[in-house]
């Protein structure tokens, strides 16, 4: 079962607990909330003692197995809360699975852990947690779906604002949906049941958090807006240059690559998986390359190039070069390319 946090508990009614659960996935704020959801359950049903267990390098198997047959004297059931800070050990997914079959109904755990890898989701375990319910995953909200989130969101604290407002608060807070639930408190807070713009613009903080790769992602699918304002953003946190020009040098080779391998006939399919780019990264490249033909895919590893040489302190301002290659590598058309190619030149 996939699930956010919202409207978690309206699924936990009348279900009963089950040995174990997961929650996986890259979003902090869904995690806390899928977590809280779940502890509160449990305490209504008699869980009143809880052990949490931090899964690091000196973790051992026994320290679980101690954890899930001793109980407290007065405590009805147990919740351990098993904590990875990576993909959960092989070795503890299996004790659970065979644990779970002759499980004490007293004892509940729940794991938590990132982003779970594509083999992962296919394994039998997880197919099993998931037929069951019991896998929920705290997916990072995409940005074509922020919007909705936010309203729902205003919703629940009895607020409404108009798209505009929601758009803002979307901008300034992209990438961070703690920082988006923590704004949504504080306009609570004001007391003003409709947020308009004025107020907006006042209380919000700039809490978006991006990275080079988010920069990367944008320019793959031409949005030059969202491309410039991250670029400002990562230059005003002081994201180092390189690190910026790797993740646009790079996909600019993965881009021309791909070229290569359509132009010697391979279907596009066969191209991504001889690249190994799938999910959201075959979605994106797709999307690059129906805007951008194969000689404008060498432009710009010659501009990347160019960027390199100026952050190293040859020719052009280093910041001005990576925004020159941002501009051409958002560019919607060849067309627009050209001139801002040719504007280039001229500025030269």
């Amino acid at each position: 079962m996939k699930s956010e946090s919202m409207n978690f508990e309206k699924r936990l009614q009348g279900a009963k607990p089950p040995p174990w659960l997961l929650i996986h996935g890259e979003e902090p704020l869904l995690h806390i909330e899928v977590a809280d959801s779940i502890r509160a359950w449990l305490r209504s049903l008699g869980f009143t003692e809880r052990e949490v267990i931090a899964v690091d390098r000196f973790f051992k198997l026994e320290q679980l197995e101690r954890a899930v047959r001793s109980g407290d004297l007065f405590a009805t059931a147990k919740l351990i809360e098993l904590r990875f800070t990576a993909k959960p050990h092989q070795a503890t997914i299996e004790w659970l699975s065979d644990w779970a079959k002759e499980a004490d109904p007293a004892a509940c755990v729940m794991i938590s852990c990132g982003k779970l890898e594509r083999s992962q989701l296919a394994t039998h375990w997880f197919r099993d947690l998931q037929a069951a319910g019991w896998a929920i995953e705290a997916a990072s909200i995409p940005r074509t779906g922020l919007a909705a989130w936010i309203k729902q969101r205003l919703a629940m604290e009895s607020l409404s604002a108009s798209d505009e407002v929601i758009d803002l608060i979307a901008s300034r807070t992209e990438g961070n949906l703690l920082a988006c639930a923590q704004e949504i408190k504080k306009f609570a807070m004001l007391g003003e049941p409709r947020i308009d713009l004025a107020l907006a613009q006042v209380s919000l903080t700039n809490s978006a958090r991006w990275n080079s790769f988010d920069l990367q992602a944008s320019c793959l699918l031409g949005d030059r807006k969202r491309a410039l304002m991250i670029l400002d953003a990562l230059h005003a946190e002081g994201e180092p240059l390189p690190l910026m020009l790797w993740a646009l040098a790079d996909a600019a080779r993965q881009l021309h690559a791909l070229h290569e391998l359509l132009e010697s006939g391979q279907a596009r399919s066969q191209a991504f998986r001889q690249l190994r780019l799938f999910g959201n990264r075959e979605a994106q490249f797709n999307r690059a390359l129906d805007r951008i033909q194969s000689e404008q895919s060498r432009r710009l590893l010659a501009t990347a190039a160019r960027t390199d040489r100026a952050i190293k302190g040859i020719g052009q301002d280093p910041q001005e070069a990576m925004r020159e290659l941002v501009l051409q590598f958002s560019a919607q058309s060849p067309a627009k390319d050209r001139l801002l190619a040719a504007g280039s030149r001229q500025a030269g």
